[in-house]
């Protein structure tokens, strides 16, 4: 049986693979969440099974969206036979003209969590994820009961994280097949970010990286057909 491992990214939770994870599922294949707990879903990091139920010639596929690259662990990098990178970077801020911008606002940001305007910044965070879409996305859920103390602190140190990124994480296998999915509007990562991905993977990895530019899609994408896309390229290779 094939496995799944799914991390999201930064400010969001597991609940953002639910489509994904109900087609995965309906094709009978194994798929689990890593969760941060920001809101209301409990902290998890999952692991490969390895019993023979599986099969030692499954694949081990992991999805990343955005930071979840740097935030699943070193095990499960070290063993995944095929990555899907969704609008994900080795360095956030970019070594360009936009630096400057981006590691302010960035810093701005920093300075509102655990204070009176610290929704107000993560409504205008997701307003900008979700777009070109009006509604957004998962914000409404994430904040469901507000942020735990807890996962306040989790929220502060990926922030952190996210800032201090300057290269792939340790661990990724270089044996593995990497998918790179990268949305054509979105408002949260530079495309000098989005490029210096793909230069660091091809640098990395024995196999040159597959790359696919998404049209009208943002930060968080939902376009439904892409998960049969991805499903395809998963099976056939």
């Amino acid at each position: 049986m094939n496995q799944i491992i799914a991390m999201h990214g930064w400010c969001s939770d597991s609940s953002y693979w639910n489509n994904w994870h109900n087609h995965f599922k309906s094709k009978g294949w194994l798929w689990r969440n890593a969760e941060r707990g920001y809101g209301h879903i409990e902290t998890y990091e999952p692991s490969w099974q390895e019993s023979s139920l599986y099969g030692h010639s499954s694949k081990k596929i992991l999805f990343c969206h955005s930071l979840g690259l740097h935030l699943i662990s070193r095990q499960v990098l070290e063993k995944a036979s095929e990555i899907v990178l969704l609008n994900s970077f080795s360095r956030f801020i970019p070594n360009s003209k936009e630096r400057r911008a981006v590691l302010t606002a960035l810093n701005g940001m920093q300075k509102h969590i655990g204070k009176d305007t610290e929704k107000i910044m993560l409504s205008k965070f997701f307003q900008k994820a979700t777009s070109p879409y009006n509604k957004p996305l998962l914000f409404h859920d994430l904040l469901k009961g507000g942020i735990s103390v807890t996962g306040r602190k989790q929220l502060k140190e990926d922030l952190d994280l996210l800032i201090n990124t300057n290269k792939l994480p340790d661990g990724l296998n270089k044996h593995a097949k990497v998918l790179v999915i990268n949305s054509e509007k979105d408002e949260i990562l530079c495309t000098t970010t989005s490029t210096s991905l793909i230069d660091d993977l091809n640098q990395h990895l024995l196999t040159p990286s597959v790359n696919w530019k998404i049209k009208n899609e943002g930060h968080f994408i939902r376009l439904k057909i892409l998960i049969e896309k991805v499903n395809n390229w998963l099976i056939s290779g």
